[in-house]
């Protein structure tokens, strides 16, 4: 289920962003410095969703192993 659920999530989030990138263009440089600073947060939570769905607990692991090598 989790699996199901991760992609689900990322798949929501793309079509948040969807209407952004199809409009972009026309749009004065401070609306179009908004989307961006907006969709990278974004896009990098969608990257994550979809690394957890493909491999279930691997962000986990990945978050433990940094931690101990932080403290070595």
């Amino acid at each position: 289920m989790p699996r199901v659920f991760n992609v689900a999530l990322a798949v929501l989030l793309l079509l948040l962003v969807a209407p952004v990138v199809t409009n972009f263009g026309g749009k004065p440089w401070y609306v179009q410095a908004f989307f961006v600073f907006f969709s990278v947060p974004v896009f990098l939570l969608v990257a994550a969703c979809l690394a957890s769905a493909a491999r279930p607990g691997s962000l986990g692991r990945a978050v433990r192993r940094r931690r101990a090598r932080k403290r070595s």
